[in-house]
């Protein structure tokens, strides 16, 4: 009797937990689908910035002089006293950096110079002393609680001209560099030095690894500083992405430079022969072959070096990654591609090559949506059909 009992207990506890799982699993999807609705897109209006859902309706009414992308929750917003609302920098006292999440609350406020993207909780900001236009360098959370106040010696590379494009923190470390010797190293988010300042290059960690040049050679070193992969005998070296780093061998034969992959053993996995090599993206790389730029052929590699997409694409020669299934081509004049090579979204810009830092531009999707930007300053939005849900404007 005792067993049949303690039998029925068991099979009712079961039956209790297969259900409570399958609650939370539902809500764990209604949270990812509404997190999905809920991702906002800038957007200008009549020389404001203020930001729409991925159904092309206005939930942050423009009235900022700029604003940025979400990342981690939060964007990026600038605020300064021009009437016209328009991003002049000229008077620094009338600009200033803050942050809002998506309901447009002011998460953290606008007393900044300048404030990174968020990545992993943090961003690096800095201020601007108006009398002595001295800099100080600071570390952010979200809610824009002071984590670390840099010493006057100290820069965060991701908010200095040769850092453009890194993450202030990237697998909990923040690159930094020495105002004086010019050097690089490693703190965490509250200042604590983990990896001393040693190095005369250095990148930020991905797949545990970063490439740091030490004197005259190049390392691939852990987060501890070990180096784990001698890469002296390379001229050059990218970052890690899903597994593979490109890196750079001479070819004396031909006295031209040329790009493999290596994996994080230190392997060369796919042997040199590219003019260019960019990093890995949902599985797919973009390559350049050729002696020139205007006789590259183009295309996509997977981790094996088999072509899926080109290689002979009509296709810029900047770097482009695969996102969401789809990658512009030429900037968006060739459409988008999917992984198989097919045009999946026709052309949405003209091609345009009179100004390289204005042209016309459609970029990687986020959450089913691609900002189109054009060379007179108007951005727009469009879904994976190449439907604008919001028409370009400025």
């Amino acid at each position: 009797m005792k067993k049949r009992l303690m039998k029925k207990s068991i099979i009712w506890v079961l039956i209790i937990i297969l259900i409570m799982a399958a609650i939370i699993i539902g809500i764990l999807a209604v949270n990812k689908k509404n997190n999905e609705k809920t991702l906002l897109y800038p957007i200008q209006v009549d020389g404001k910035w203020g930001y729409i859902n991925k159904m092309g309706k206005m939930v942050v009414e423009p009235t900022y002089a700029w604003a940025d992308d979400f990342h981690d929750g939060v964007a990026i917003v600038l605020l300064n006293n021009n009437s016209d609302g328009s991003k002049d920098t000229k008077d620094q006292d009338s600009v200033k950096y803050g942050a809002i999440d998506m309901t447009g609350k002011m998460v953290v406020k606008p007393d900044f110079s300048y404030i990174t993207k968020y990545n992993e909780g943090v961003a690096g900001a800095i201020q601007v002393d108006a009398m002595t236009y001295d800099l100080t360098y600071f570390i952010l959370d979200r809610k824009g609680k002071i984590l670390y106040t840099l010493p006057s010696e100290m820069q965060i590379v991701s908010m200095l001209f040769n850092g453009m494009g890194l993450q202030t923190q990237s697998e909990g470390l923040v690159l930094v560099q020495d105002d004086k010797t010019e050097m690089y190293g490693y703190i965490d988010r509250n200042g604590k030095i983990i990896i001393p300042i040693q190095y005369h290059e250095a990148s930020s960690f991905s797949d545990g690894l970063a490439l740091v040049k030490n004197d005259k050679h190049y390392q691939y070193i852990d987060k501890t500083g070990k180096v784990l992969i001698d890469a002296s005998q390379y001229i050059s070296g990218k970052s890690f992405s899903e597994g593979l780093a490109a890196v750079a061998v001479q070819n004396k034969d031909r006295s031209t430079v040329e790009y493999g992959y290596i994996d994080t053993k230190g392997n060369m996995k796919i042997e040199p022969k590219y003019a260019r090599a960019y990093s890995f993206s949902e599985g797919l790389a973009k390559v350049c072959v050729g002696d020139s730029i205007n006789e590259y052929s183009i295309g996509y590699i997977d981790e094996n070096g088999a072509y899926k997409i080109g290689p002979t694409l009509n296709d810029s020669y900047d770097e482009t990654l695969i996102s969401e299934g789809l990658v512009p081509i030429a900037n968006g004049a060739g459409g988008y591609m999917n992984k198989d090579g097919k045009v999946s979204i026709a052309p949405v810009v003209t091609k345009d090559n009179d100004n390289y830092l204005k042209h016309n531009m459609a970029e990687e999707f986020r959450n089913g949506i691609a900002k189109v930007s054009l060379s007179d300053g108007r951005i727009g939005y469009i879904d994976r059909t190449g439907r604008y849900i919001w028409t370009p404007r400025k």
